[in-house]
């Protein structure tokens, strides 16, 4: 058995992860771009009345986009597997990266905006599901940790790329940029040719011979029983799962998702992956400039700065996939994340309060260090916890439903956010933290009590956990092996 053989789930983790840097570059540029000198003189005309509302367009369309892919990345995923949705979605991105790159007005930069944030919403819900579905239940914590790094290193590329075209004269400030998108789309474009199916999928579409090809092709060092009694867990499931429904339509998937029987997970997707806009991340990151230049920095050295906090995320999912994934339970990176936060953003508040001129040096850089370790802190408890989660709440049947669900509620407080946010600094200041730090606090404490741990336990299983029917087949397990060890006396 070759090397190759020996760590093809994880080789198959790093080809799906390269969406994440897709993701990253994507929802990174913009912020980069909008702070060129030659966008605005090419894309605007001097003393327009209408400039504010077309940044808004280009900002908030890639979220309407995102919001729109997540519920066609449902549908694909369960019609389509988890393989093509992803090659489709990838191809997706490169088509709105190119639109960005050669846009010639405004509109054609919208439109492109919009394309990209299509495609990503598409791209979104595939991984997770994806990776998990091929993980084995003790490493699917740091697999998809890897889909977290993914996200921190295109966001880190998005800032420096940004920076170091800064400096270059005319459109090739900004166009270099954009076309930065398409690199990693390329290369998971040419590399998700070669990725298998996941085997639960297959299985719930009736394909098992593939299924049970697939799972010798991704885990060579099991012999023929384990590969067996893997695959006869995932057949009962799936066919127990397919008796207790009455209806398989796409109509009545969305709604047993809202059921008696699957609210509460639901509702926890939902809670799960708020923590993102709700904890202050999504701003912290996308309006860095006026953070900053509330602590008294301008110019050249925002961009710079904002190129070192790129590292931080990339430091806190290290730290997260070396001490916390699949070591620490789900629940409790959860909940204890949330304490983290709120510290942090107490900090950063009292520190915008009485240094936010710029006045006080030390005050200044004091504000700058606890938004790193505010980036650096969210990496380490929630980067990838989230989506790993996420795609471990819903069962097979419903989990591209579920995780798309999710993504549709994110996506559309992303862009009701986006918009009141810097109405807020404006009027409330260092208040407006205050709003971040409640809501926090009560997510820690939903997460707390209601949120069930997941880590450690095989996708069929984590039904169980839940209160759901699950069947036993100790009883079929022991005669598979006890069939293998017959045909071994035999032979």
């Amino acid at each position: 058995m070759g090397i190759l053989d020996r760590y093809r789930v994880l080789l198959c983790t790093c080809v799906i992860s390269l969406g994440a840097i897709v993701i990253g570059v994507d929802s990174g540029i913009i912020g980069t771009t909008l702070g060129q000198p030659s966008f605005f003189l090419y894309m605007f005309k001097p003393g327009g009345d209408n400039q504010t509302a077309l940044i808004g367009a280009m900002v908030s369309t890639y979220y309407v986009g995102n919001c729109l892919g997540a519920v066609i990345s449902g549908i694909c995923l369960e019609k389509f597997g988890r393989k093509y949705t992803l090659i489709a979605s990838t191809f997706g991105t490169i088509i709105g990266a190119a639109i960005q790159t050669g846009a010639i007005n405004a509109g054609m930069m919208i439109g492109g905006r919009l394309f990209a944030g299509l495609a990503v919403g598409i791209l979104i819900p595939v991984m997770p599901t994806y990776i998990s579905e091929l993980a084995r239940p003790t490493e699917r914590g740091r697999l998809i940790g890897i889909m977290g790094m993914g996200v921190a290193v295109g966001f880190l590329l998005a800032n420096w790329v940004g920076y170091g075209c800064y400096f270059a004269k005319g459109d090739v400030a900004w166009r270099v940029a954009l076309a930065m998108q398409i690199p990693p789309g390329l290369a998971l474009l040419i590399f998700s040719l070669f990725l298998p199916e996941s085997p639960r999928w297959l299985i719930s579409q009736d394909r098992d011979q593939e299924a049970e090809a697939v799972l010798h092709q991704l885990y060579p060092e099991q012999d023929e029983n384990e590969i067996q009694i893997t695959l006869l867990g995932i057949q009962e499931q799936v066919q127990f799962e397919a008796q207790q429904r009455s209806n398989v339509s796409l109509g009545h998937a969305f709604l047993e998702l809202f059921s008696r029987k699957y609210i509460k997970r639901t509702l926890l997707a939902i809670a799960v992956i708020h923590i993102l806009p709700l904890s202050g991340a999504s701003v912290v990151q996308n309006y860095q400039v006026l953070l900053y230049q509330g602590l008294g920095y301008s110019g050249e050295q925002i961009l710079l700065i904002s190129g070192c906090y790129g590292f931080m995320g990339v430091i806190g999912q290290a730290i997260n996939m070396l001490f916390v994934a699949d070591k620490w339970p789900r629940v409790r990176t959860m909940w204890v994340g949330c304490l983290v936060t709120v510290v942090m953003l107490v900090l950063i508040m009292v520190l915008s309060r009485f240094y936010g001129d710029g006045s006080n040096i030390n005050g200044a850089r004091a504000g700058i260090a606890f938004i790193f370790l505010y980036s650096g802190q969210f990496a380490v408890f929630f980067n990838s916890t989230i989506f790993g989660l996420l795609a471990e709440l819903f069962p097979l049947h419903l989990r591209g439903y579920g995780v798309s669900i999710a993504g549709v509620t994110q996506s559309i407080t992303i862009i009701w956010l986006s918009q009141i946010t810097p109405i807020a600094f404006a009027a409330l200041t260092w208040k407006f933290y205050l709003i971040f730090i409640a809501v926090i606090i009560v997510l820690g404490a939903i997460y707390r009590i209601w949120l069930v741990e997941t880590s450690n336990l095989t996708l069929e299983e984590i039904a169980g956990a839940f209160g759901d029917n699950v069947l036993d087949i100790s009883g079929k397990t022991e005669k598979v092996a006890a069939i293998k060890v017959d045909q071994v006396k035999v032979k």
